[in-house]
């Protein structure tokens, strides 16, 4: 008989609400059948879940079954399948996960054609827990460890051929509730010739178990951390020679389980506990925590590390401390570095030079820009949440495009951040050459400066379109827009309309009516309209229809156009204000010629005001008709809902309620 392409592991512990969608979906697989055997390990099940498994393996020959006492680990249940596995290839599946239809095929296929010995699928989660992802960024045949991320995940749900087990012998450790996966795939992957990752699709799906068995939800103390950490360390050891590769492998264990075993739940074991697992920890590890690992390191591990090694345990114990305490400005900037904030008693036993760190992460966020004549004025806010200290000098800086020249703009008032709050700048560029200026905020400390693209993060108040001196119908070499790139949407200055020619300025030439009595503002351009043309109008007062409106356009001539301006029913008190955005260069349009407006045929006045403002106001017989067209809609309203339509359908008392209805109705209106 054929041996199969690919055995299933599926351990089982209580899980009688998901084993049967589990082997369901093996079931499923588009893989042919007789290339898969289904290896189920009944781990000692209380609640039902042998019931179904047998159901299972009685109609399907495929499905072999496994009853054991509980062994009270995840490999204790699958290391008896890995006994009698046939297949060329293994597949570990959680009695709670789930396998997408194709997977099987996709993966075995794809380690037969590429000879790999491990092979990848993207893994995805039922409920948007958070899963693996760094290592499926692209579908990678012949991938590294490291440098494509791989070893970042240790679990067995993978595709691994079987000869690689049992040439090393592997099976899983048995006195591991969690973490036993680790080591074990570790020693696969560092005796695989090669490794595949496929990431065009989810293979893998995992789900949330609502009764909170999920083994990878168990809480756990400082030595369950630390074992898993010695072990995955121990494999690496065994397989690998000193260096940059066996460095950045040993960064997962001591960055993770090992970083675990050294938080707070170190504080809740006795002083002799603590003294006993550090020695440990010492004797077995110690000497892999090498200057080339502690590089790779977070600066907060690499401190508990130091006074572990060092054997400072009331030191480690306060820092451990002092970080659950929650500091919220964990780094200085002392003496031309940037250095972890430590007690004082931890840092006199720290080397100053130890506690050194990457500069911390600065963002900005634009929160006005304005064009005055030649003058760009920015305001901008940065924020700097791990530090505590103040830069030496925050501005605004210009980069010519293309260039190397630089213009920083001139400091007109800036705030402090304090603990909560962040910095605040206001620069101006005046009298700027002609070209494209990126604008920055540049953060200084000593000698060292940070350049932050400046726009991206803006206020919602600032107009999409930039602003410019379009208003002041300026010549072309004086025409300025602050505008934002395509893509990112960074603030960008166009000095001398070099990349805006197709600048045009427009005018309110008159007020007429349409056909309908709506009112048209007549717009005439100083070239022909064109389709990327367009004209907004800015609704004030009235919150239900504010905002900015798109206006509709229609060309009336040669260089004329009509704007229609909202109902005025619909925005009877509001202020509007149009403007125009020709060729992506944004100018106001002021309404003009009020004074011929014809009101009476309107149903409606508008009433000038500043800076080109006007104010809608109907008159009394148009707002009369306007309330009570509102009252009829009101009633059809009510009269459709269903708790009307159920009382009419009353019979006797449905009529009489409904004359009722009526007339209290017309007596209010």
């Amino acid at each position: 008989m054929t041996p199969p392409d690919v055995s299933v592991v599926i351990p089982v512990y209580n899980s009688v609400s998901y084993v049967d969608d589990a082997i369901q979906s093996v079931v499923d697989q588009t893989i042919a059948a007789m290339r898969v055997e289904i290896l189920v390990v009944d781990d000692g099940s209380t609640d039902g879940s042998g019931a179904v498994i047998a159901q299972r393996a009685a109609v399907d020959s495929r499905i072999r079954v496994i009853t054991q006492k509980n062994s009270g680990t995840p490999g204790g249940a699958r290391n008896p399948a890995l006994d009698i596995a046939c297949g060329a290839f293994v597949f570990f599946l959680d009695s709670d996960d789930l396998l997408a239809p194709e997977a099987l095929e996709a993966m075995v296929d794809v380690a037969i054609a590429e000879e790999s010995d491990v092979v990848l699928g993207k893994i995805a989660s039922s409920d948007h827990r958070p899963v693996p992802s760094s290592m499926f960024k692209r579908t990678n045949l012949d991938a590294d460890l490291v440098k494509d991320r791989v070893f970042n995940t240790l679990g067995p749900t993978k595709l691994i051929r079987r000869d690689i087990i049992e040439r090393l012998r592997l099976r899983f450790p048995t006195d591991q509730t969690v973490g036993e996966d680790e080591p074990f795939m570790a020693a696969v992957y560092l005796n695989a010739r090669k490794i595949s990752v496929l990431a065009d699709r989810d293979y893998y799906i995992v789900q949330y178990r609502h009764d909170g068995g999920n083994m990878t939800l168990t809480k756990r103390n400082s030595a369950s951390h630390a074992l898993v950490a010695q072990r995955v360390a121990s494999v690496i050891e065994t397989y690998t020679e000193p260096g940059d590769f066996r460095d950045g492998l040993l960064r997962r264990p001591f960055d993770r389980p090992l970083a675990r075993a050294l938080d707070p739940r170190w504080l809740k074991m006795s002083e002799t506990e603590q003294t006993a697992l550090a020695a440990d920890l010492r004797s077995t590890i110690g000497h892999l925590y090498t200057d080339g690992l502690r590089r790779l390191l977070r600066a907060e591990t690499q401190i508990k590390l130091d006074l572990l090694t060092a054997g400072e345990l009331d030191a480690l114990a306060t820092y451990i401390a002092f970080l659950n305490d929650g500091v919220e400005k964990p780094i200085l900037w002392e003496n031309g570095d940037f250095r972890m904030r430590l007690p004082e008693t931890v840092s006199a036993l720290t080397d100053p030079s130890l506690r050194v760190v990457p500069a911390p992460p600065i963002t900005c966020r634009l929160e006005d820009v304005s064009v005055n004549g030649k003058a760009v004025t920015v305001s901008a806010s940065v924020t700097i949440p791990l530090l505590a200290a103040e830069p030496d000098a925050i501005f605004v800086r210009a980069r010519l495009r293309g260039a190397h020249d630089v213009l920083d703009f001139t400091e007109t008032s800036r705030d402090s951040g304090s603990t909560t709050a962040p910095f605040f700048v206001v620069a101006t560029g005046v009298e700027m050459p002609r070209g494209i200026w990126d604008l920055f905020v540049v953060v200084r400390f000593g000698d060292e400066e940070t350049e932050r693209r400046l726009g991206a993060d803006r206020s919602r108040t600032i107009e999409p379109d930039g602003v410019s001196n379009a208003d002041d119908a300026p010549e072309a070499k004086d025409r300025v827009l602050a505008y934002f790139t395509q893509g990112r949407g960074n603030l960008s200055v166009d000095c001398g309309a070099i990349l805006h020619k197709q600048f045009a300025l427009a005018r309110v030439a008159g007020l007429t009516l349409d056909e309908d009595g709506r009112g048209i503002v007549l717009v005439e351009t100083t070239r022909a309209p064109r389709p990327a043309d367009e004209y907004f109008c800015y609704v004030d007062g009235v919150p239900q229809h504010g905002g900015r409106r798109l206006l509709p356009a229609t060309q009336l001539g040669e260089r004329l156009v009509g704007l229609r301006l909202p109902e005025a029913a619909e925005v009877d008190g509001a202020t509007l204000t149009i403007t125009a955005l020709l060729g992506g260069v944004k100018t106001s349009l002021p309404i003009t010629a009020t004074d011929y407006w014809n009101a009476r045929a309107a149903g409606f006045e508008l009433s000038p005001g500043k800076a080109g403002r006007v104010t809608v106001v109907l008159d009394e017989k148009t707002r009369a008709a306007q309330r009570k067209r509102s009252r009829t809609v009101q009633w059809h309203r009510l009269r459709s809902s269903r708790a009307a339509q159920a009382v009419r359908r009353t019979p006797v008392l449905g009529r009489a309620a409904d004359r009722i209805a009526r007339g209290t109705w017309r007596r209010a209106s």
